[in-house]
């Protein structure tokens, strides 16, 4: 039964799960770019990063751990589906701006580098683009209900709490895809050390 629900909330939405997907990968390559002719420019923190250590050695439960939960609720939650629920180009502005961000950042790397994070850009990069697309229909559905249920005529607060129940759908994805990417990214750092 969910997997039906999931794909049929997937399905209606398709055009614009694709459309974020260009857009937001245009803007990772988009930020690469700019930063490749001298536009944008990368500073250095002026301190030292580390991985979270325990007692000397690396704790890396802990690390997986608070990736996924940082990457849940903070960047995907609040800054892309709250955001959007509440004025709903801010969800797409949010996430250009992280594609745009990321490719500043990934065009440092070296090719190795670059290689051993794409996987992570991948994955944290798609469930971004369904929390986005999460905040749209909720911004969307009580502004404008036509607009995304057509002719149902749906009241306002009807077509929220019906957005509300495709978002619980779409969030399925962004938890699946987060909790992939922060072993993923984990297993990266411990591999790799980046």
């Amino acid at each position: 039964m969910w997997g039906k629900l999931v794909s049929s909330v997937f399905a209606e939405r398709m055009m614009v799960f694709v459309a974020l997907n260009w857009l937001f990968f245009c803007f990772i390559v988009l930020g690469a770019f700019l930063a490749d002719t001298g536009f944008v420019k990368v500073v250095e923190v002026p301190f030292e990063r580390k991985p979270l250590d325990v007692e000397g050695s690396l704790d890396y439960f802990s690390m997986f751990l608070f990736t996924f939960v940082f990457n849940l609720f903070l960047s995907g939650f609040l800054l892309l589906t709250v955001t959007g629920a509440i004025f709903f180009p801010l969800s797409f502005g949010f996430l250009l701006f992280r594609g745009f961000l990321w490719g500043v950042l990934l065009y440092n790397l070296d090719v190795s580098a670059f290689l051993a994070v794409l996987p992570t850009i991948v994955l944290e990069g798609e469930a971004y683009v369904f929390a986005a697309l999460a905040g749209f229909l909720l911004g969307l559905s009580w502004l404008k209900p036509k607009w995304v249920y057509g002719d149902e005529q749906l009241s306002r607060g009807d077509s929220f709490r019906r957005a509300v129940g495709e978002c619980k759908e779409l969030y399925l994805m962004v938890i699946i895809l987060l909790l992939v990417a922060a072993a993923v990214e984990t297993a990266t750092i411990a591999v790799t050390g980046f």
